[in-house]
C-alpha cells in the first residue's frame, strides 16, 4: 500500500454527531485556510446532500446553541447563495472565504443515525 504525503490539515467529522440524527459533529475552519476539500462518503438514503451551518457567536456563555445556514454573496447577480447541495460520494472544494470561518457543521437532508460515517475535510493552507 502506498504512503502519501498530506501537506494540509485534515479534519475527520462524524455524521451524525453523537445523539443527533441529521447534524454532524462541529469542526473549526483554521484561520489561514484558503479552501477545504470535503470528502462525503455514501450516506443513508437516496440522493442525499449536505448543507453547511455556522455557530452564531455570543458574548456570554452559550447556553443554547444557535446554528445558522451559511450563504455567500454572489457578485455576478447580487444574490445570496446558500452553501447546500453538497453531494454524497464526492469531493467538493469550497473556498474558505465563502464559509466565513468559525465553528461549522454539516446538516444532512435526512436521518443518518442508522449508519454513521466520517466526513474527511482537507484544509489547504496558505
Amino acid at each position: 500500500m502506498a504512503i502519501y504525503n498530506w501537506p494540509s490539515v485534515i479534519e475527520r467529522v462524524r455524521m451524525p454527531a453523537v445523539g443527533q440524527t441529521v447534524n454532524s459533529a462541529s469542526f473549526v475552519v483554521p484561520d489561514c485556510a484558503k479552501s477545504m476539500a470535503v470528502f462525503v462518503p455514501d450516506l443513508t438514503g437516496t440522493t442525499q446532500t449536505l448543507t453547511l451551518q455556522s455557530l452564531m457567536p455570543t458574548e456570554t456563555v452559550e447556553t443554547t446553541e444557535v446554528w445558522m445556514a451559511v450563504s455567500c454573496f454572489d457578485l455576478t447577480d447580487g444574490s445570496m447563495e446558500p452553501i447546500d447541495g453538497i453531494p454524497e460520494n464526492a469531493c467538493t472544494v469550497i473556498p474558505c472565504s465563502a464559509t466565513g470561518g468559525g465553528n461549522q457543521r454539516f446538516v444532512a437532508s435526512s436521518d443518518q443515525s442508522a449508519a454513521p460515517v466520517t466526513i474527511c475535510i482537507i484544509f489547504n493552507m496558505d
